[in-house]
């Protein structure tokens, strides 16, 4: 028999507890699967904590651990780990490993639970998908029927309140210092709560849909649950719907009827979209009345459109969270109000209600919050192949963690390689273009010396003439939630520190503002004169969270060298391979991926932001000392803001498993480091060769500066040792040697 079929067979449909005499099996496959690695294993460890958490936290609600359990689980705050892997052991991995399903494995000295090899081959990542949601369906069945008795007690045990709590107490430390794939604040928002709303009777499961969301890849600050009536929307993006809103600093809850603002707002810009919603509101407050819910827009949640968008709503204070009771009468008076909406503005003979269509899993999840960072790097990948251009994933992974790591980045290439096509693309990508204006493609011309042209000026008339970058920032500012790029075509035809000075020293001010990015104002209020008009609409621009400045550059003769205050400030990342294979496949269509900011927008603005992650921080300075100290010698040193940039983009690549330790601190060698190195001298030969022994690990390998033909003994092992630790940074060390020792002068840029 197929084993995966096998597999799925045994766990059973979601009502059927046959094979469930007590939850165990359930809770012990459910964390398996939260915890496991890309390889299928989790540790035994860690499998235990979190299978006692989970009875732990119904204990904390008032709630009996399981029925006819032994001592360990009913007693579970008092029991240790090592009596729960033993309650685990003897139970749910004895009945998973006889039906030869899963196995422990032997590690470097630590036990591991995994998947039995022969199955972990047959499931692919949506059955895993589909697995922990059937897990959390037959959970709930278990203990609604077998233990809770939900049929008549469901208000008196407190669920919701239990889990509205839990939210309010612990999302922003979540946010804030947590990873965020696989975070069980996911489960509760998305699963837990959502689960828990779909069992009240007036929810009719064949007319709503309960969604709950976290953010896409990234930490949402607003996190959110949503019940819509599929006969008027099935997305949060339009419509009316119902939705729980928590404020960003986690001091209250609201249940709001609120309406939907994206679609609005890519059709017709901020301004007019609050105006719609507003007309809309005031329309259903006049046909619609209501003695519990207040009838304006008065919350503060942490983001505009959702307090612009609300229509009715009732608020509920942290620390003062009323019982099930209550709560579940406020929602059951809203879901009549709701109802009232439809038959009034919605309801039509005609209009039924519509399947939802099937979605490729790779491809459309719209409405999917749980891709993780690394799904939709995917998904950018694909949009951009599907648009005739190939780039590595390694690329496209690295420009990303790049942005995140620091807003303004360097494409250097030779000409024709899709530099600045892949600005454009990648904003498409995540549904930022020149349409709907959070695109702009700005050309450098040769004449640029000063920011004239980006900022603007007062001309002899005294008016203030705003420049490219100026209005682009203003449209930015205004839709803050959403990511601007303007890429700055050829940056280097014109000396870069001449035009882009203020703009780099302002960039360096970025500080936080409660949840938002900030910098200093970015035009001095002298530059307006007496146009007051100008000043009123420009004088507090500042650079927003949500720009990312991206310049290509070509090196060339034609072209101005960068300085190191302008290399301090970037990720310079350099390619020249071109894939000239082209698909032909018509099929091949691929629809971009509304992102918000939030996917882009940096955690850490200061090294000691990073507690979390000391161990990774750590390790990179070992390295950066090492290649700092080298450095000195030839007074190309570097400071603080590469160290700590470096350590960002590690940080970021590690928490959602972009790429190995090395491969992050390789490509930031090469993009933050190397780009300083240039000269003729002969401290800067020594210099490279003591990089290269960094790069490849071995300081004993005799590469001697007095040599001749040193660049041929750098390619001699490269080539006998492909696995070194920084392989892209010594082969460019290899390559600078070679010029080094053809022209007698080496640079970054060849």
């Amino acid at each position: 028999m197929d084993i995966k079929k096998d597999f799925f067979n045994y766990i059973g449909s979601e009502n059927s507890l046959a094979k469930y005499s007590r939850s165990y099996k359930l809770i012990f496959l459910k964390s398996l699967l939260e915890l496991e690695s890309s390889s299928g294993k989790a540790k035994v460890i860690d499998v235990a904590r979190k299978f006692k958490q989970f009875y732990e936290d119904r204990k904390e609600k008032g709630l009996e651990p399981d029925s006819d359990v032994e001592s360990t689980i009913q007693n579970i705050e008092k029991s240790t780990i090592t009596q729960v892997i033993g309650v685990i052991r003897d139970n749910p991995y004895d009945s998973f490993h006889k039906q030869n399903y899963i196995d422990i494995e032997l590690i470097n000295g630590e036990e591991y639970y995994c998947f039995n090899s022969e199955l972990y081959k047959e499931i692919t990542q949506n059955d895993k998908e589909n697995l922990l949601e059937l897990l959390y369906k037959k959970i709930r069945y278990y203990f609604s029927t077998r233990v809770d008795n939900r049929a008549g007690e469901t208000n008196k045990m407190n669920i919701l309140k239990g889990h509205f709590e839990q939210v309010l107490n612990n999302y922003y430390e979540a946010r804030t210092s947590q990873q965020f794939a696989n975070n069980p604040m996911g489960a509760l928002i998305r699963n837990e709560i959502t689960g828990q709303i779909t069992v009240y009777d007036f929810i009719d499961n064949s007319i709503y849909k309960v969604n709950g969301s976290v953010g896409q890849g990234n930490w949402a600050i607003v996190p959110w649950v949503a019940i819509l009536d599929k006969r008027i929307t099935t997305t949060t993006q339009k419509g009316v719907y119902i939705a729980y809103i928590f404020s960003s600093d986690m001091k209250r809850l609201y249940l709001t009827l609120l309406n939907g603002a994206t679609e609005l707002n890519k059709q017709y810009g901020k301004k007019e979209t609050i105006a719609k919603m507003h007309e809309i509101a005031e329309n259903i407050h006049s046909k619609i009345e209501t003695d519990i819910f207040k009838a304006d827009n008065n919350i503060e949640t942490g983001s505009e459109f959702y307090e612009e968008g609300c229509i009715f709503y009732k608020e509920y204070q942290a620390g003062q969270m009323p019982e099930d009771e209550i709560l579940v009468d406020d929602l059951k008076a809203m879901v009549e109000i709701y109802q009232k909406y439809y038959t009034i503005f919605e309801s039509k003979d005609s209009k039924e209600i519509e399947p939802e269509k099937p979605k490729d899993p790779e491809i459309e999840k719209e409405e999917d919050e749980t891709m993780s960072v690394k799904e939709n790097i995917s998904r950018i990948s694909a949009y951009i192949k599907s648009k005739g251009f190939t780039y590595e994933d390694d690329l496209i992974k690295n420009f990303y963690l790049s942005l995140k790591s620091k807003p303004f980045v360097i494409l250097a290439g030779t000409s024709g390689t899709g530099k600045s096509k892949l600005v454009k693309l990648f904003s498409e990508a995540v549904g930022a273009n020149s349409k709907n204006g959070r695109y702009k493609l700005v050309p450098v011309k040769p004449d640029w010396s000063d920011a004239t042209d980006l900022l603007g000026y007062r001309d002899l008339h005294g008016e203030f003439h705003p420049g490219v970058l100026t209005s682009f920032i203003n449209k930015a500012i205004d839709d803050i939630e959403n990511p601007y790029f303007i890429c700055l075509d050829e940056m280097n035809l014109a000396r870069v520190e001449y035009y882009f000075s203020d703009i780099l020293s302002v960039m360096e001010t970025r500080t936080w503002d409660g949840e938002r990015i900030i910098t200093d104002k970015l035009i001095s209020v002298e530059l307006f004169g007496d146009d007051e008009e100008a000043k009123s609409i420009y004088q507090n621009i500042y650079i927003p969270e949500n720009l990312y400045i991206i310049g290509t550059v070509n090196m060339d003769e034609t072209t101005f060298p960068f300085s190191k205050k302008v290399l301090d400030r970037a990720n310079t990342i350099e390619f020249s391979y071109v894939d000239f294979d082209y698909n032909f496949n018509k099929n091949l269509e691929v629809d971009p991926i509304e992102l918000n900011n939030e996917f882009f927008k940096g955690q850490f603005l200061r090294l000691d932001n990073c507690g979390k992650y000391e161990e990774i921080v750590n390790r990179v300075i070992v390295i950066l000392k090492s290649i700092n100290e080298k450095l000195m010698n030839s007074n190309l040193h570097f400071g603080y803001r590469i160290r700590d940039e470096i350590c960002y983009y590690t940080i970021y690549s590690q928490e959602n498993d972009l790429s190995s330790f090395h491969n992050a601190l390789d490509n930031e060698i090469l993009q933050k480091i190397l780009p300083r190195i240039q000269g003729s001298s002969t401290p800067i030969k020594r210099a490279i060769i003591d990089l290269f022994k960094i790069c490849i690990n071995n300081q004993v390998e005799n590469f001697n500066h007095e040599n001749s033909g040193v660049n041929e003994d750098m390619f001699k092992y490269i080539e006998d040792n492909p696995k070194i630790p920084y392989i892209k940074s010594a082969s460019k060390l290899a390559f600078m040697m070679r010029r080094f020792e053809e022209d007698g002068f080496t640079s970054y840029w060849l």
